[in-house]
């Protein structure tokens, strides 16, 4: 099997596993822990007291940070769809490298 052929399958194989891909999002997901800000409240009158956790989803839209809490099992859904767009874009880069050598080996 020539060079064009092995890029030719490696990257049908990749087309391959886009199509699978679930659903996919951006950001990151923090466990926090706050005061509430109220004097009154057990949390102003004990230095270690906090109200949390609370499961913090940050993102960029539009060039602005947005913030979500999320529910236990929102945090779940969301882990995945931030771990389906890491695969999705290394195979996206994986394809990228592979077009090069496929043009590169054309004469």
């Amino acid at each position: 099997m020539g060079k064009k052929e092995q890029f030719s399958e490696e990257y049908q194989k990749l087309r391959d596993l886009l199509g699978k891909t679930g659903y996919i999002c951006t950001g990151s997901i923090t466990t926090v822990y706050r005061k509430c800000g109220k004097p009154y409240c057990f949390c102003a009158k004990d230095e270690k007291a906090f109200h949390g956790p609370y499961n913090v989803w940050t993102r960029k839209v539009k060039g602005k940070t947005v913030t979500r809490n999320l529910t236990n099992k929102q945090v779940e859904l969301c882990k995945q769809c931030i771990q389906n767009i890491r695969e999705l874009e290394a195979i996206i880069a994986r394809m990228k490298e592979l077009s090069v050598k496929y043009i590169e080996v054309q004469k």
